[in-house]
């Protein structure tokens, strides 16, 4: 199928519409795109499936966007769902929500308030999530500044479990995980750690030191 250049998408309702490179997409609804995509600019009130791959500039979900393939973009914001069943490459991804990730996600920035499921690596500069709706997993986590919470107003805590976490600053809350490792380490509550390695500097915040097995400077 050709794919028609510099059309826009407008969805209202219900419906299944075919690949292209669009200018806009905006979707009121729910339905679907059963091939690639390309967008300058996308915008989706609703839910939507992209049964290929999506190369998307700008993206803007209010309600659950999927996509059966890759996802490239440059800058994502979610209220709600982002599910991508292949990897998935960003600039930035600002969300509130929950992000499942079947392989890797590869970020400059990802400002998160929700959760998270990862199974491959989640490779990012800033990251800074705050867990709220949902227990998270990740296969491993790389970047350079790692922040890791679990604050709401309900008083109720979730968790991230980890196989590997390492950058060069690190605070880390209600975490599991194997090993951490990095320049300056700081852990906080409710964190179970196997093993930490670290350079310059590093803080166990956790009255009970068996929180953490073993403490290596590297």
């Amino acid at each position: 199928m050709t794919k028609e250049k510099n059309k826009n998408l407008k969805v209202i309702g219900e419906g299944s519409y075919p690949c292209g490179d669009y200018e806009k997409i905006k979707v009121t609804g729910q339905g679907e795109i059963f091939e690639d995509v390309c967008s300058q600019e996308t915008k989706i009130v609703g839910e939507y499936r992209i049964k290929g791959k999506a190369k998307m500039d700008q993206v803007h979900v209010t309600g659950n966007l999927s996509i059966d393939e890759e996802l490239n973009s440059n800058r994502i914001k979610v209220i709600g769902g982002l599910n991508v069943r292949k990897s998935m490459i960003a600039n930035t991804l600002e969300m509130r929500g929950f992000l499942n990730g079947d392989e890797n996600v590869e970020l400059e920035k990802m400002n998160l308030k929700g959760g998270f499921n990862i199974t491959g690596l989640l490779n990012v500069g800033d990251l800074q999530v705050n867990l709220l709706v949902a227990p998270s997993k990740v296969g491993e986590i790389g970047g350079e500044k790692i922040i890791i919470k679990s604050r709401s107003f309900l008083k109720r805590s979730y968790t991230l479990e980890a196989e590997v976490i390492e950058g060069d600053n690190i605070y880390l809350e209600h975490t599991t995980a194997k090993i951490v490792r990095g320049n300056d380490i700081e852990i906080g509550p409710n964190c179970h750690i196997e093993k930490v390695e670290y350079r310059s500097t590093f803080t166990n915040k956790e009255k009970n030191s068996k929180n953490i097995l073993q403490v290596n400077q590297i």
